[in-house]
Order: C-alpha cells, then structure tokens, then sequence
C-alpha cells in the first residue's frame, strides 16, 4: 500500500487528534491524551509517498499493526477505537 505522506498526516491529525512537534529535524506528530504524550510519528522531509517499509514503520510508532493502520486511513477504525486499542494494549491508562 503506497500513501502519500500529506494524507497520512492529515488523516492522523484531523481524525485521530495528533498534533505537529515543531523543532525536528524530521517532521513528526505526536499525540496527546490527557496532557500526556502516548505516540510520537516521524516523517522524513524527503519522501513524498509512503512505501510498504516504511509503513510498517510508521504503524510500529502509532503502537499499531500496519493492518490496523490501513484501516486507520481507511476510515473504518475510529478515533475512540484508536483509543480503545491502546488502552486494551496497556500503551493507555484511563
């Protein structure tokens, strides 16, 4: 599966609340829950589009599969479905 970055980012903060870290040198998102940071994702400046490797990569940095981030850019896991995961995972406390 190849995505281009600009959506991968756009998903990953518009529906699942991460928000930019200024001062990397890679761009990066991380998201916040309750004041405290749960995950950070880096993206390099270079690449465009996402390749396979590099996605798998990037899910291991959500604390996810990259199963189930495909089907976090697919829109068929949600925000609190995210949340619920990491929760039952113990990357959460509530």
């Amino acid at each position: 599966m190849s995505i281009r970055k600009t959506e991968l980012q756009k998903i990953l903060t518009q529906k699942f609340g991460f928000t930019e870290v200024p001062g990397s040198r890679h761009e990066a998102l991380a998201l916040f829950v309750d004041g405290y940071k749960v995950a950070t994702v880096r993206f390099s400046r270079s690449h465009k589009e996402i390749s396979d490797p590099i996605f798998r990569l990037l899910a291991r940095e959500c604390w996810v599969q990259s199963g189930y981030l495909r089907e976090m850019v697919q829109c068929s896991k949600s925000h609190s479905d995210y949340l619920d995961y990491l929760q039952k995972n113990g990357y959460l406390q509530k």
